[in-house]
């Protein structure tokens, strides 16, 4: 090694030396919602340090490790201050999210089991590990990082794909790795309750989850739309600031969030409400630009209860030719 070398290498490792100290990197939890269970169940590990001179972000500090071949050395450090900040924290059913970067197998010291030997002296379990692989790495050889997978899940952790839909080789690392999960970007999540192409996208995801049995998590759900249409998709496990930023220690589900979805997902099941004013063309209009489902929804009606969108349908449909009239006494007549 030429002397500029070993320069170079002592000033990559003080470099890294320095964001390693306990002072100077920490991390920060956001939680992963379950809305039907109205809990909290796990939350993912992000790296956190204050603003420097070197990097403008945890992303530029690890593109800096996998460009000197510390990449393993930095990885291992931030996932043993993630283990050991969150154990007072993580209650027995929830799971802790890293990230796991496909390019550190091809690290010079990179040891598999050292997450697993971390683990026996802190009362966590492995199937209480998620690796998070994002959809933005570049995986150049499969063949051994599935083995690398295979070497994790064997020991009882879980696998999860970061980022789906944002790139062009979701396809390809899904059906590769056939994760526990996959998070939908946030590409596709923001505003898609205005956007039929992004539900179209995420409902296909929704169906290849469904085939290779991998739990569907929405990332980066900001606003009352978003939640509540991601809920009529059926889709239940969620992330992002509508829940809360990250933060240490590990924020928990708001309760004011939790009442507030819960009064929106009752009334969700009640998209219609009927009344003596209601006429047959409003119903028109309305079922012509109903985007929600049919089944398992119903229509409030003033003063007399419920009745399956379905028949509400129905009863339009048998009722074409009255457009301009009120709804309300052949409603009555529909009921009896």
């Amino acid at each position: 090694m030429s002397l500029a070398q070993q320069r170079e290498c002592k000033s990559s490792d003080d470099v890294l030396a320095s964001y390693m100290n306990k002072d100077k990197l920490y991390i920060h939890y956001q939680p992963i919602v379950d809305l039907h269970k109205e809990s909290v169940i796990g939350y993912e590990a992000l790296t956190r340090f204050p603003p420097s001179a070197y990097f403008k972000s945890p992303v530029e500090l690890f593109q800096f490790a996998d460009q000197t071949n510390r990449l393993f050395q930095l990885e291992k450090h931030t996932r043993e201050l993630a283990i050991d900040s969150i154990i007072p924290h993580l209650q027995e059913r929830q799971q802790l999210w890293v990230n796991l970067t496909p390019n550190v197998i091809h690290d010079d010291s990179f040891t598999p089991g050292f997450t697993h030997t971390i683990l026996k002296n802190t009362g966590l379990n492995p199937d209480q590990i998620v690796f998070e692989i994002t959809e933005h790495s570049a995986i150049s050889d499969y063949q051994s990082f599935r083995k690398l997978l295979e070497h994790y899940r064997k020991q009882g952790f879980k696998v999860a794909i970061d980022d789906v839909g944002a790139g062009y080789s979701s396809l390809q690392m899904i059906s590769e790795l056939k994760p526990d999960y996959m998070k939908i970007d946030r590409s596709l999540i923001t505003h898609i309750n205005q956007f039929r192409e992004k539900q179209y996208m995420v409902e296909a995801l929704q169906q290849i989850g469904k085939k290779l049995g991998s739990g569907i998590i929405a990332e980066g759900v900001e606003t009352d739309g978003e939640c509540l249409h991601l809920i009529q998709m059926g889709i239940s496990l969620m992330q992002g600031y509508y829940f809360a930023k990250p933060d240490y220690p590990p924020p928990p589900l708001p309760k004011s969030i939790s009442e507030q979805v819960k009064l929106q997902g009752y009334s969700q099941m009640f998209p219609l409400k009927i009344d003596e004013r209601t006429t047959f063309s409003e119903l028109m209009t309305w079922i012509s630009t109903y985007m929600g489902s049919y089944d398992n929804y119903f229509a409030l009606i003033q003063g007399k209860g419920v009745l399956p969108l379905t028949e509400v349908v129905r009863f339009v449909v048998s009722h074409s030719t009255k457009t301009k009239e009120t709804v309300w006494s052949h409603l009555r007549s529909w009921f009896t």
